[in-house]
């Protein structure tokens, strides 16, 4: 049975493989959360005279808008997973999901995006239904679905957060085998990613004495160690040994 490596040595990993490369990694960083934001402010700033039909169109753009930041999102595991192998990698990785195999891209990235979305719609139309007032009047109830909602996204953005990787890897895979490889790669080491991403907390609240600043960096490493969770998890594998030949 293969030991896994640790968060300290998994940490150690991703900020390993930042040296010497961090400027590409920043840019790479900034361009996809300035482009994720731009897309997330389109995606909610409908407004129609009926609340309904404003909830509705706001919930269709925003699932079409994550779903292209989404693949921007493959393009940056992209950049972290190269430097993770220390292969060259350049801010235009981000739009190699737009340039190869793009339909199994946005078939797989509409899926996971559309799980996440669903995980979370029971406290929108919550929220939705319960006005502003009446909010206080049901705390318990609000926390309550708050919780629920975070448990099922967690758990679904974890069953799934190798996907990026494996496609990265392997190309020409049905999109369906890449889901269920995620699936069972992450059977068994969802707490160790949970916890591994929480060992970034403390380092994204001293960022606020930075002015969000130090927060950048704190971005590149957290992506840099989902990248070298992958390689961890797949070092029994040939893949792994056929990147690095």
């Amino acid at each position: 049975m293969k030991k896994y490596k640790n968060g300290a040595e998994l940490f150690a990993d991703a900020r390993r493989s930042l040296l010497g490369n961090l400027s590409v990694a920043v840019w790479s960083f900034l361009l996809y959360t300035s482009i994720t934001l731009l897309l997330n402010q389109i995606g909610s700033s409908f407004s129609f005279r009926s609340s309904a039909l404003t909830l509705l169109t706001n919930l269709t753009a925003g699932l079409i808008t994550s779903v292209f930041a989404s693949m921007l999102g493959v393009g940056l595991s992209s950049v972290f997973l190269n430097l993770q192998y220390g292969q060259p990698a350049s801010v235009r990785d981000l739009l190699l999901p737009f340039l190869e195999n793009a339909d199994r891209t946005v078939r797989i990235r509409f899926f996971v995006t559309t799980g996440e979305y669903v995980s979370l719609m029971p406290l929108q139309f919550l929220l939705y239904y319960i006005s502003a007032d009446e909010i206080l009047k049901n705390i318990p109830l609000v926390l309550g679905m708050s919780l629920l909602c975070f448990i099922a996204f967690t758990y679904w953005v974890t069953t799934y957060a190798m996907v990026n990787y494996l496609l990265l890897d392997f190309p020409d895979r049905h999109p369906g085998m890449i889901l269920a490889a995620s699936r069972k790669m992450m059977k068994g080491n969802r707490m160790r990613f949970i916890l591994l991403i929480l060992r970034l907390i403390p380092l994204h609240l001293l960022g606020i004495f930075s002015l969000g600043l130090a927060n950048i960096w704190i971005g590149c490493c957290q992506h840099a160690c989902t990248a070298a969770f992958y390689k961890d998890l797949m070092t029994p594998r040939s893949k792994t040994a056929a990147r690095q030949a």
